[in-house]
């Protein structure tokens, strides 16, 4: 009778360390792409944006075809260009709608458009893309959306 439970529970703990090995050896999602992925603004200068009610939420879409700028303040519209070379990543001239919006959502578009003004190096872990300036500083955090 001692036997099967020996066996059991011996059976049992090998079976718990190969999938504890498993767990530890899973592969972590890779990163997103840096072009024609939905970039969200989580959060710029540390201080996270809070997306006002029926209103477009604030992000970048780095389109490959001609390095072009899209997306959207948490206000108004914008788009541009942009320059990409391995770590480095720049936006010139950014062009936005000149829709009026009260005065929160006006001073978190600011914070987004000086943002995208001193960007000057950019590293994607996972989903989350990160902006920061010629000193390394964080600018903005981004996250990856999958609209489909």
């Amino acid at each position: 009778m001692r036997l099967p439970i020996a066996l059991s529970l011996t059976f049992c703990l090998w079976l718990n360390g190969c999938q504890s090995q498993a767990a530890q050896q899973a592969p972590t999602a890779p990163d997103e792409s840096l072009t024609n992925t939905y970039w969200k603004l989580l959060t710029v200068d540390d201080n996270p944006v809070v997306v006002a009610d029926n209103v477009r939420e604030a992000h970048i879409v780095l389109h490959i075809e001609n390095a072009r700028l899209a997306g959207a303040t948490g206000c108004n519209t914008i788009s541009g260009g942009y320059q990409h070379s391995g770590e480095r990543l720049s936006f010139h001239p950014i062009a936005t709608t000149k829709v009026a919006c009260p005065p929160a959502q006006m001073q978190s578009e600011q914070a987004m458009l000086n943002t995208l003004q001193h960007t000057k190096r950019w590293q994607i872990d996972g989903s989350r893309l990160a902006l920061t300036n010629a000193n390394g500083e964080s600018l903005a955090v981004f996250e990856a959306v999958h609209l489909y």
